[in-house]
């Protein structure tokens, strides 16, 4: 079915009256496969292309539309309400979206594992920890000038204190999270009790709040989350915790925050589609270099034989058939196949000339067009020194070879620089760390 689609869009893209074929294309697939049939050739390349890049789209497709049908789906709040942890519990974080008529206020809460009764209390025996300074600062200055919420917590890292927070204006700063009021200035002390066994002391910190002006749903934003954050923890003797249905006199409807990524995964795939379908052509021009390098290293071979055949009183088409009939099925040569090519097109009755100029030609090469430029002068003019000229080829091009290795060679050694260097400096820390922590000064 794919294939049939794929198919289709190649014959009304790609086939209407009037487009060419990419002439670079044909050209590559010629080189390739000299013996094919080349305009089946390029719908078949074209087609796998387009095939790879609609499979590539309409995955991205697929998994975009999944994960926007998964967020929609996640931000159902339970009937019921929100089931608390049990005490030895790990807190958590509710994201969801308050909705207000056409506005969805983002609103943060920190549902608390539930509290225990005065009899679960009195079996368990707990130590409570501190923790204080410029811990709280969170992202502000200082606390004469707080602009965003306080870093208000029950514990500390790298403190044994747990605390217990007030605030002489809970409307302005929370004790519970420091959710900070935005509609006005105001001066706040907040009260930390911080204890631990039988040690217990407090500490009054003054705050001076000033903050930016904020608009009417981010205050309302603001003001539902410090409420949330209250009501949850007056009620954590409770089991279920619902969410209000208004606040203020505003209808509220809520829904969990979910990740809606579904559109950037349809345009990663997109471009990634995009990239697929333009790098297929650079995967045919690399197989043809490859195919190049490999003529090039059997020029100097073919010349030897050549040399050797028609020294030995063979003729120059006796030598070339008899190289092409010798090449090994599965010798990974790909000169062989264009000298067989050759040795057909003199069967079919091609004058001989023409057949080396085709052969030089369809390599693409400069070292098998001079070859077919001798070829063809002897056959037209004769030359008793073609042999000695063979050989100044073949040993010409192996020169050629030899200095072309060298400069790979340089190139190959000046890239393995870095990482020696990287390797040398590892080595150097592995032999001078031990000694150094080894030295007591």
């Amino acid at each position: 079915m794919l294939d049939r689609i794929c198919g289709y869009i190649y014959r009304v893209l790609l086939c209407r009256k009037g487009r060419n074929p990419d002439k670079s294309i044909v050209k590559k697939l010629v080189f390739l496969h000299p013996s094919e049939d080349i305009e089946k050739l390029y719908g078949d390349f074209c087609i796998k292309r387009i095939k790879v890049t609609l499979v590539t789209v309409l995955a991205g497709l697929i998994l975009g539309c999944f994960m926007k049908l998964s967020s929609v789906t996640g931000r159902g709040i339970p009937g019921t309400g929100f089931e608390r942890n049990e005490w030895n519990g790990k807190k958590e974080h509710l994201e969801l979206y308050a909705i207000s008529g056409e506005e969805r206020l983002p609103v943060d809460v920190i549902l608390e594992p539930r509290l225990l009764s005065e009899g679960e209390l009195d079996s368990y025996s707990k130590s409570f920890e501190e923790g204080i300074g410029d811990l709280i600062l969170g992202e502000n200055k200082d606390l004469m000038h707080v602009s965003s919420d306080l870093a208000i917590t029950e514990k500390y890292d790298g403190y044994p204190f747990k605390c217990v927070w007030r605030s002489s204006d809970p409307k302005r700063v929370s004790a519970y999270g420091g959710r900070v009021d935005p509609s006005s200035e105001a001066d706040v002390v907040l009260t930390v009790t911080y204890s631990y066994g039988d040690y217990k002391r407090s500490l009054d910190i003054p705050v001076r709040v000033v903050l930016p002006e904020m608009t009417d749903g981010q205050m309302l934003a603001a003001g539902l989350s410090e409420y949330l954050a209250g009501d949850q923890k007056e009620k954590r003797e409770d089991k279920i915790w619902t969410l209000p249905a208004e606040y203020s006199g505003t209808e509220l409807r809520w829904e969990n925050r979910t990740e809606d990524d579904g559109f950037l995964i349809m345009a990663v795939f997109a471009i990634v589609g995009v990239v697929i379908y333009t790098a297929s052509e650079k995967d045919l021009t690399s197989r043809t270099e490859r195919k190049k390098e490999n003529m090039r290293k059997s020029y100097p071979k073919i010349l030897r034989q050549l040399a050797l055949y028609i020294g030995a009183g063979m003729t120059v088409k006796a030598a070339f058939t008899r190289i092409a009939d010798d090449a090994p099925e599965k010798g990974g040569e790909f000169v062989f196949e264009e000298m067989k090519i050759a040795c057909l097109e003199m069967k079919q009755g091609i004058s001989e000339t023409q057949v080396y100029e085709r052969f030089g030609k369809r390599t693409g090469l400069s070292e098998y067009i001079r070859l077919s430029g001798l070829l063809s002068q002897n056959l037209k003019r004769g030359n008793p020194g073609f042999t000695g000229r063979l050989k100044e080829e073949a040993y010409r091009s192996m020169h050629e070879r030899l200095l072309e290795s060298k400069k790979a060679g340089e190139k190959a050694q000046t890239k393995l620089l870095a990482p020696m260097m990287m390797m040398l400096a590892v080595v150097m820390v592995m032999i001078m760390m031990p000694a150094m922590t080894g030295i007591k000064i």
